[in-house]
Parts: C-alpha cells; sequence; structure tokens
C-alpha cells in the first residue's frame, strides 16, 4: 500500500532527525527510533523508487550510520544501488555520496572487489569536486579494502593523505575514521606500541564524543595489541569491557570481536576447550550478522583456532560446535 504524503513526509522527518544523532551519544536511542519505524521508512524508501527515486536517495543516504549500527549492510546496499539504477543522471556529488556509502556497506559484507571498485569512483569524483571531506571519506574506504588486500603500508600511505586533509578543514570528526584505519594498519604492519598510541588517540577522542560503537571498537583493539604484548589479563579485561558494552547495545559488527579475543586469550593459556568453545561462539556470530571479519583481527583468530583444533585433536569439533550454537546471553554467561 502506498504511503500517504503524510506518512511520507513523516518518515522524512524521523530519518532526517535521526541522521546526525547517529554517531555520538544518542546513537542507540536514535537508532532505536528508526527500528520502530523500520517497516515505514521500507514503504516509503519502495514508493520513492518508483516515483522520484532521486528524493529516495536523498533519503537513503541518511541512513548509512543506521545500517552500520543494526547489521543490516546488505539491505542498505541494495538499496543504494536500486537507486542509482533508477536515476539516469545525478549529480556528481550525490553520485560519490552514493558510490562511496555502497563502498563501505560492501567491505563489510566482504565484498572487496564491490568496494574497491566503488571506492575508486568516489575518489575520481571527489578529487574532481574538490570536496574535502568526499575525499577523506573515499579514501578511507579504499584504505580498508587495503586492509583487506593485506597491504598496510599503501593504506597508511592513504590514512595519512585523508589525515592531512582533515587537519587542512579543521575538522575533528573527518578525521576518526582515517586514524582507526591507520591504527588498524600499523597493528598488521607488527608495529605495536605505534598501534597502541593510535587506538589510545582514537578511544580519547571517542569517549569525548561519547560514541559507544567506537568505544567498544577500539577497546577490542587495545585488547589484541594487549595480547600481542603478552598481557593476557589486561587483555581479557579490555575485551570483557568491550563485550558488556556490545551485549547491552545488542551490536550486531562489535560482538564478535571480544568474543573472538576472550578466546584468543583461553589458547594463549593453553586453555584449549575454552578456546574452541568461545572462538566458536565467534563464528557462529559473524555468520549470524554476515560481516566479514575485518582483516586486522585474522591473523591471530586463525592461529588461536589452529592452536585449539590442534591441543584438543578429536575433541575440538564438539567444542567449537558448542560455541558456534551459543546464543548471545549464553555466551555472557559463559565468559
Amino acid at each position: 500500500m502506498a504511503p500517504t504524503k503524510t506518512d511520507l513526509d513523516s518518515v522524512i522527518q524521523e530519518v532526517r532527525s535521526a541522521e546526525s544523532h547517529l554517531r555520538g551519544a544518542d546513537a542507540e536511542s536514535w537508532a532505536t527510533r528508526l527500528d520502530r519505524d523500520h517497516d515505514r521508512i521500507e514503504q516509503a524508501l519502495d514508493w520513492l523508487l518508483k516515483n522520484d527515486p532521486t528524493s529516495g536517495l536523498e533519503l537513503a543516504l541518511a541512513l548509512p550510520d543506521y545500517w552500520h549500527l543494526r547489521g543490516r549492510w546488505a539491505e542498505g546496499r541494495d538499496w543504494l544501488e536500486r537507486f542509482l539504477t533508477a536515476i539516469s543522471a545525478p549529480t556528481p556529488t550525490l553520485r560519490c555520496r552514493a558510490v562511496s556509502s555502497i563502498s563501505g556497506l560492501a567491505f563489510r559484507l566482504g565484498e572487496n572487489e564491490k568496494a574497491r571498485q566503488f571506492g575508486n569512483e568516489a575518489l575520481e569524483i571527489a578529487r574532481r569536486l574538490g570536496d574535502k571531506p568526499l575525499i577523506v571519506g573515499a579514501l578511507t574506504r579504499l584504505a580498508r579494502v587495503g586492509l583487506r588486500d593485506n597491504n598496510p603500508r599503501q593504506t597508511m600511505i592513504l590514512c595519512r593523505e585523508a589525515l592531512a586533509l582533515a587537519e587542512e578543514a579543521g575538522d575533528e570528526e573527518l578525521s576518526l575514521s582515517p586514524l582507526h584505519c591507520l591504527a588498524e594498519a600499523t597493528r598488521m604492519d607488527g608495529d605495536y606500541d605505534g598501534a597502541r598510541q593510535l587506538y589510545h588517540r582514537s578511544l580519547d577522542l571517542n569517549r569525548k564524543r561519547g560514541d559507544e560503537l567506537v568505544i567498544g571498537v577500539e577497546t577490542s583493539n587495545l585488547g589484541a595489541v594487549e595480547l600481542r604484548f603478552g598481557n593476557i589479563d589486561a587483555a581479557v579485561r579490555l575485551w570483557r569491557e568491550s563485550f558488556a558494552l556490545a551485549h547491552r547495545t545488542g551490536n550486531r559488527y562489535l560482538l564478535p570481536y571480544p568474543v573472538a579475543g576472550l578466546g584468543e586469550a583461553a589458547a594463549a593459556k593453553g586453555d584449549w576447550n575454552r578456546a574452541a568453545r568461545l572462538l566458536g561462539a565467534a563464528s557462529g556470530l559473524f555468520k549470524t550478522s554476515g560481516a566479514a571479519m575485518d582483516p586486522a583481527d585474522v591473523a591471530a583468530y586463525e592461529q588461536a583456532v589452529a592452536g585449539a583444533r590442534a591441543g584438543l585433536s578429536d575433541a575440538f569439533a564438539r567444542a567449537w560446535s558448542l560455541g558456534e550454537s551459543m546464543s548471545v546471553d549464553e555466551i555472557a554467561a559463559f565468559i
């Protein structure tokens, strides 16, 4: 059923009101409001796709932060691609924003070539426009692709260019994503002390903003660094802190990482059964969300899985299966 003009205007107003609040201290409460209106938002997008795709794309471009918060990456990617197909000649700025957002959503789904293709297009358009925020966004999209290509040095180059542009623009918020990616690349490159410093810098900035998702992400990343230094107890404390935040907010992106980390800590202690349960639980959470694991975390996770498999031998499959089938609440009780 087509929405009435009143319904359509109401949905547009709700989404636009939420857009600026979907990062920072109020993100969860605003995302919850959009959860309640999800069906109405879908109806509005569907109507606009058929009747006014340009306005529909502008509305959809207010939603990527919501899609990321709720793990609706495929939903968001599909809407943006459908709108682009329906519009014969979007303005360069509108197309740039759309393809950049598709790149970010595709990266989260593990669609690296799509992320690269759309990221390159976004960067080409943004440079032509001379739009610093769009250039920074596109550089950061491609920096993430470089991580999955196992090319941290290239990622560092892209991130440093993005950070320099953010500094020129005097926009601290614009620096946050490239700063995080630079920390990830530094960790992948084996400079754990440098990564620790960058993660702390990112954590401090995001605590100031009250961005719970990034606070949880960087807390988990610091756990990974501490484990590399052999500080198992410190790593466990950080991962439990990150998990508590992820559990409270129900964030599907964040949840698997501290669980995987706690499995890696158990493997470091030689507690193979616990390691297999937790590593399996993380695998189950990734399967549920549909997200691909972030590149900087893959090697340590795979090493811990191999250790647990060797340590348990025939008993590994059962322990893994028990972990993979655990609910989030069961995981919370287990850790």
